[in-house]
């Protein structure tokens, strides 16, 4: 018995592989769901990063001003 790990995308339910050339002419399959695919079409700006940075570490009103100005000048 072999098997053949080939890389394919769901698009409206349908698995669509991505080099059905090495598909054989019939076999059984079993299908693993990696996981949603994310879209990037509304990043965080920088500012909005920072922010959801400062909530996960936790800083104070003071170190997180103190990093927004670090990452300001950066920008310049």
């Amino acid at each position: 018995m072999s098997y053949v790990t080939l890389e394919a995308e769901i698009a409206h339910g349908e698995v669509v592989v991505k080099e059905p050339g090495k598909l054989p002419e019939s076999a059984h399959a079993l299908v693993t769901i990696l996981g949603p695919v994310t879209t990037k079409a509304n990043p965080l700006t920088p500012i909005e990063a920072l922010d959801a940075l400062q909530k996960h570490l936790q800083l104070d009103q003071s170190k997180a001003a103190d990093w927004k100005a670090i990452v300001h000048d950066a920008r310049r």
